[in-house]
């Protein structure tokens, strides 16, 4: 346990894409589940702690405004002020952040053991960034908001896209998460602020 390194995976992820995927409501059921999923990363970060472990990442979610599954699902609903510049919806991302910042807050307040690093890997900003600057890093333009895989055809180069299945990311927008998470300015010790 001292000598592994934990990455406690997007917890909570699953619970708010099923809400959204449901079309249920922002208010009175996705965002209240906020604290209570909060709560749960919280005790598993302490049982993690107490069985001996020295290292633990603990990711933020994606912008989920930008997954191409939620872009999809929600165009006959939308107008054109509920996207940002960069085609993404709006209020989803809000609720990425917020859905971070909670996380992040949570994270400075766990009592900390001189012998534990506890890391906030910021996958929302990292995948902003391949969405913003997609060209920079290797990937097409056109492709940013489209996923690779739909309908059981797969596209012809994945490594140009950042969406595998329209949730998933693809093995190269992976790569570049992973490895700003591990060598960047994505990874920080958990402070609460936006």
């Amino acid at each position: 346990m001292s000598e592994s390194l934990f990455l406690m995976g997007e917890i909570g992820a699953n619970d708010y894409g099923y809400l959204f995927a449901q079309n249920r409501s922002f208010i009175n059921e996705i965002k209240p589940l906020v604290p209570k999923v909060t709560m749960k990363i919280e005790n598993a970060i302490k049982v993690l702690m107490t069985l001996g472990a020295k290292t633990i990442i603990i990711p933020g979610i994606f912008p989920a405004g930008c997954l191409p599954r939620y872009l999809e699902m929600y165009q006959s609903m939308l107008s054109p002020e509920d996207y940002d510049a960069f085609g993404c919806i709006k209020w989803m991302n809000d609720f990425s952040e917020y859905r971070n910042y909670a996380l992040k807050c949570m994270l400075h307040q766990i009592p900390r053991n001189p012998t534990v690093t506890i890391l906030y890997a910021d996958y929302y900003t990292t995948v902003l960034e391949l969405i913003r600057h997609p060209v920079m890093h290797g990937f097409k333009r056109e492709t940013v908001l489209v996923p690779c895989y739909t309908d059981g055809n797969l596209c012809p180069n994945p490594s140009t896209y950042i969406s595998w299945d329209g949730q998933h990311l693809t093995e190269a927008a992976y790569k570049f998460v992973a490895h700003h998470m591990l060598h960047g300015a994505f990874a920080q010790s958990s402070m609460c602020s936006k």
